[in-house]
């Protein structure tokens, strides 16, 4: 029995091994197992022999509290011996062996007593593997919670999963509150019984209860005890969501199950610190999210001019790629001679110095070109101030002077390593126009790339930065190379507002989360438009 001890895997298999070896003994008729409750009721029987059934159960129970019991010669037993077994944590047992005359009962006793040594280390030991794999378990629960938390900064999307991973596995309900202007506010809730929880939320006096625990937990008190009645459930913890020093809300834990299955508290409070992390990371990273957009905006024109006959719309989509201010820019001036010029670029780099370089190299062409400078002086002064800040970072930018003929708008593109617009031609496909040069701020002299183009009446010039054709998918293919065509003649005939979101959205999405920043400006001609 004691090399059998180990391999037993449940408390069920116990009655397999104990039973039929004290039963094989001279002059043991039956032997009878009770495991008893925390009341000392009895919770199940086992037995060989003569069945352990209808009155003999009431016979057993008597015997092993002690009483005195009648009827045994009926049964065939001269004798029952008795022994029991207690371990801390785990449901107690007796086992009776009933004998008759003929058993040697000081033998039939000491097997007992062995009997009982070998039950007490195999319980104790299925007690120990029971822990251990419920540490195991729960190491791997919280593995997995911060696997997923972690895999996103949306602060929507973290509080959501919390009570997903939590529910069934760690509690029948879970509810996450965060903290907002100084008050406890529901983000996400889920429960195994989705309409109870429902209607308990749908209460005035449940939720005015929640609020109030919860209030306490944040402000840092001791939380009064939950009214379980209330709340329809058997128990209920609290773990304030603590990240770097600060409250930013609480995890609300519903228990139906017995106080044995609860998770202990250690464990519970380690997820609720996983999942305030992942909060605190997602709420840095929004409120970052949106001071980066309100710098980039400041980087870009406020309006576009109104310009007659010609119709423009830019979008500006900031990248996920790093949560740093990015260089790219555009914008469009009107010069003393009556001409247009629309520029776009892009400076290496992100971050303040990039956004730094930004407004600089933005503000230099547009007074430039405003001023009536041509591009290629606009671009050779802005060549020598880069060089003379000796910033090492470079500039690629493009200027596309328009002049508005009787037969439409001439286009002069002037490039300093820029990718080429895109003409959607009002009857026919997208064509690419010419780029070439190099960045401005490497060479002492830029070399310039020059080229024309014309727009008849409906035709539109479209200018961006390469986050829009680099855009690359999951195998490296390039938006430019796989979607750009056909995102372009999807987009035929749409207002130009909705042509550059459209586009820049079309890219973002082709490239998924490593998108960079993506500037559009779209320019259309007007006028009458015939069909060809």
């Amino acid at each position: 029995m004691w090399t059998s001890v180990g391999r037993i895997s449940a408390r069920d298999e116990l009655a397999q091994l104990i039973l039929p070896p004290l039963q094989a003994l001279s002059g043991v008729v039956a032997v009878w197992g009770l495991r008893h409750g925390p009341d000392d009721s009895v919770l199940e029987y086992r037995w060989t022999g003569v069945p352990l059934e209808g009155a003999n159960r009431e016979l057993a129970r008597a015997i092993a509290s002690g009483r005195t019991a009648g009827g045994l010669s009926e049964l065939g037993f001269s004798e029952v011996l008795r022994d029991r077994f207690d371990l801390a944590g785990e449901a107690a047992g007796t086992i009776l062996v009933a004998v008759d005359a003929s058993a040697d009962v000081p033998v039939v006793r000491a097997c007992l007593g062995q009997v009982i040594e070998v039950t007490r280390e195999a319980i104790r030991l299925l007690g120990q593997r029971r822990v251990e794999q419920a540490q195991q378990t729960r190491d791997a629960l919280l593995a997995e919670a911060s696997l997923q938390m972690d895999q996103v900064l949306d602060t929507t999307q973290t509080m959501q999963r919390v009570p997903r991973m939590a529910v069934p596995a760690i509690a029948e309900g879970c509810l996450v509150f965060v903290t907002e202007d100084g008050r406890p506010v529901l983000r996400s809730s889920v429960h195994v019984d989705m309409r109870r929880l429902s209607a308990l939320l749908a209460d005035p006096a449940v939720v005015a209860h929640l609020d109030h625990l919860v209030g306490r937990t944040i402000l840092g008190g001791t939380a009064p005890p939950a009214d379980t009645t209330l709340l329809s459930t058997r128990s209920v913890d609290l773990q304030p969501l603590r990240a770097r020093g600060e409250i930013v809300g609480a995890l609300v834990f519903l228990f139906d199950r017995d106080a044995s299955a609860i998770p202990p508290t250690s464990f519970l409070r380690d997820l609720a610190s996983r999942a305030a992390l992942a909060i605190d990371n997602g709420t840095r990273y929004e409120r970052r999210r949106r001071d980066v957009v309100t710098m980039q905006q400041h980087l870009l024109p406020t309006r576009l001019p109104d310009v007659g006959g010609l119709e423009l719309a830019a979008s500006y989509l900031v990248g996920d790629r790093i949560l740093e201010v990015g260089g790219d820019f555009y914008d469009v001036v009107s010069g003393a001679d009556g001409s247009v010029a629309a520029l776009v670029g892009d400076v290496c780099g992100r971050g303040v110095d990039a956004a730094a370089l930004t407004g600089m190299a933005r503000h230099t062409l547009a007074a430039l070109l405003q001023e009536g400078a041509t591009p290629i002086r606009a671009m050779t002064r802005l060549n020598a101030r880069l060089r003379l800040d000796g910033s090492w970072r470079f500039v690629t930018a493009g200027v596309a002077r328009l002049r508005l003929t009787g037969d439409g708008v001439e286009v002069d593109w002037v490039s300093a390593g820029h990718p080429a617009p895109v003409v959607m031609r009002h009857a026919s496909g997208p064509e690419r126009g010419t780029g070439g040069g190099s960045p401005l701020g490497v060479l002492p002299e830029p070399r310039l790339g020059e080229s024309r183009l014309v727009l008849a009446p409906g035709d539109t010039l479209i200018l961006f930065t390469d986050g829009l054709t680099e855009s690359r998918d999951t195998h490296g293919v390039m938006f430019e190379d796989q979607a750009l065509g056909e995102t372009l003649d999807r987009l035929r005939g749409r207002p130009l507002s909705e042509l550059v979101h459209q586009l820049s959205t079309a890219s973002a999405a082709f490239g998924g989360s490593g998108t960079d920043d993506i500037a559009v400006l779209a320019i259309r001609a007007k006028g009458p438009v015939h069909d060809e």
